[in-house]
């Protein structure tokens, strides 16, 4: 599979630029949220590949779709996209984009791994902890990985701090191999 991070790189700096001078950035990042989302949809996958669709009549379709959700400047981004046959990149342009807003924020991205997602006052208490930690706007996201069989990972820029029962299992298969 190719990669799709230096394809979209050009779009999602272009849109941080634009955003910025508009001073709308954080609108900007929820409406790639939403497109992205929408795109990872099997109805919305089936209708950007197929064959018997023109660009246009996929890009008629989106514009329906995200209507009243998503700003001109958007609707500029599905149709240059559309034309560039390169609509897949949604979410790489929206994981990019996030990146850009936490580095121009000065923020910090965690990203928590679990097994099963938690309750809501475990979850609370997490995000608490890890803003205790790595400051009061950090951004934390949750991602289940059932092969972890519980516990949880927490991941911050390059380091990780493995707290899963997976990752314990393999330390103490790791000693026992020495």
């Amino acid at each position: 599979m190719i990669e799709l991070t230096p394809l979209a790189r050009p779009y999602a700096k272009a849109l941080f630029a634009a955003a910025n001078e508009s001073n709308n950035l954080d609108t900007m990042a929820d409406e790639l949220k939403t497109m992205a989302i929408a795109s990872q949809e099997e109805g919305v996958t089936k209708t950007i590949e197929n064959p018997v669709l023109s660009r246009k009549e996929i890009v008629d379709i989106l514009m329906n779709l995200f209507d009243e959700s998503v700003s001109e400047t958007s609707k500029k981004l599905l149709s240059i996209l559309a034309e560039n046959k390169r609509l897949n990149l949604l979410q790489p342009i929206y994981d990019i984009y996030k990146d850009l807003l936490e580095k121009h924020k000065k923020q910090k991205s965690v990203e928590v791994f679990v097994a099963v997602e938690p309750s809501g006052e475990a979850k609370d208490h997490i995000v608490e902890k890890i803003k205790s930690t790595y400051g009061k706007d950090a951004n934390v996201y949750f991602s289940k990985d059932p092969n972890m069989m519980g516990g949880l990972s927490i991941k911050i820029g390059d380091e990780t701090l493995d707290l899963s029962i997976r990752g314990k299992v393999n330390k103490l298969v790791n000693q026992l191999n020495f």
